[in-house]
């Protein structure tokens, strides 16, 4: 589909009908869900759809625009058809059947499976909608508080109004900003990211089919990518995770480019485009590194707040959207019993379910970082296909990284 997305973006602004300031309520909410990204709508979308009574908040007018590479990966992909969204955001994206990685010496393997790229500013607002199609009430409004004072019940207090939102549950899903995240006594967080990306939109003359990722020497510990939207528009950008926490001093717009005028796909591609929008940065947090985050039995954190985006490929969305999943089972387990301490297993939950794979893609990450071992990854996979193949299921996450990103497991791969 061509990335004249401006009809689809004026329909989402009428259907969501976004409040200024909560609705009037009677009675409490049952869940009053903080950042309408993809793990809040899609919390507030489970919910609602088991019949509760959900309030959506978001400090920004939707549709809005996120800083984010716009890659939907399998599970991604996955999630979306669980909310009924699969047809949807592959008729409004760009799809592709392959990824082509490039090595740092740019040896370049091309790896199949189902992609598509797709703006956040359509895709955030695409999840929203189905959250207020199931029930869900979404209001515009900055939470600068959360109360949990009184006992059976959260209040969360709004920049600009002086009568608090009464919930018997907050989530916070805000995303990089760990502002409401209060943690028990004991409990110590870290507020730096752990990695940081860019990105520009770009319209250009020259063509590139499928999504382009490099890692380039210049953005090592980190990855370049080019991701096209269809009609002729792509974003590009780099992000970096540095193993020591110093992104905040990485120059990563003097990576960037560095990075389009030294790699000849991105080269080529910008001397013949114009700017669509400007160059954008954006915080990452990765690895489930803050969990478990909770001010009391009643405010617990999903999403990207929790640290949900993978290290290795900065992919946070499909991750983001299962732990909201997580999220809402226990939630609405909680509720029905009226026993708020049941919330207490959301981290366990989460990282029983899905710490492991975080683990290999860390273990990625250190491969792919040193140069010459992404380089050897990359020339036995351009001449096994049992490398490809395995590359192809780390991605679709039918094979655990930690079973090829290891000298014992490339070995295995390699009798394949």
């Amino acid at each position: 589909m061509p990335a004249d997305d401006g009809p689809l973006i004026d329909g989402l602004r009428r259907d969501l009908r976004q409040e200024d300031g909560p609705p009037r309520s009677t009675r409490a909410w049952d869940v009053a869900v903080v950042g309408a990204g993809p793990a809040g709508s899609t919390l507030a979308a489970h919910l609602a759809s088991r019949g509760r009574h959900v309030l959506l908040l978001d400090r920004d007018r939707f549709p809005r625009e996120k800083v984010c590479g716009d890659g939907l990966i399998p599970d991604a992909l996955a999630a979306l058809g669980r909310l009924g969204l699969a047809e949807e955001v592959a008729a409004a994206g760009y799809r592709s059947t392959r990824v082509t990685i490039w090595s740092p010496s740019r040896l370049a393997v091309d790896i199949p499976g189902t992609f598509v790229t797709l703006k956040r500013l359509v895709l955030d607002a695409l999840i929203a909608r189905a959250a207020v199609r199931r029930g869900a009430a979404f209001t515009h409004g900055r939470v600068v508080a959360l109360d949990c004072r009184e006992p059976g019940e959260v209040r969360l207090r709004l920049a600009g109004l002086e009568s608090p939102v009464h919930a018997r549950v907050a989530v916070v899903a805000t995303g990089a900003d760990q502002s409401l995240c209060l943690p028990r006594p004991g409990l110590a967080t870290d507020s730096g990211p752990t990695g940081i990306a860019l990105r520009r939109y770009v319209r250009s003359r020259a063509r590139i089919d499928g999504l382009q990722v490099s890692f380039d020497r210049r953005v090592l510990p980190g990855y370049a990518w080019i991701f096209p939207l269809g009609d002729g528009e792509y974003n590009i950008g780099c992000g970096t995770f540095p193993r020591d926490r110093t992104a905040q001093r990485v120059d990563l717009r003097r990576t960037f480019e560095r990075f389009t005028s030294g790699f000849p796909p991105a080269a080529g591609l910008m001397a013949q485009s114009e700017w669509v929008a400007p160059l954008r940065g954006g915080r990452l947090r990765c690895s489930l590194a803050w969990l478990p985050l909770a001010a009391n039995d009643r405010v617990v954190a999903i999403g990207e707040t929790i640290g949900a985006t993978f290290p290795f490929t900065g992919e946070g969305i499909g991750k983001a959207m299962e732990t909201a999943e997580i999220a809402a089972e226990l939630i609405d387990e909680a509720l029905d019993r009226d026993c708020p301490a049941e919330l207490r297993r959301l981290g366990q939950e989460v990282h029983r379910r899905l710490k492991p794979r975080y683990e290999g893609y860390e273990r990625a990450e250190a491969w792919m970082s040193r140069p010459w071992t992404a380089d050897l990854l990359a020339w036995l996979a351009r001449w096994r296909p049992g490398v490809r193949s395995a590359a192809a299921g780390i991605l679709d996450e039918t094979v655990d990284p930690r079973a090829v990103f290891s000298w014992r497991g490339l070995a295995a791969t390699l009798l394949r």
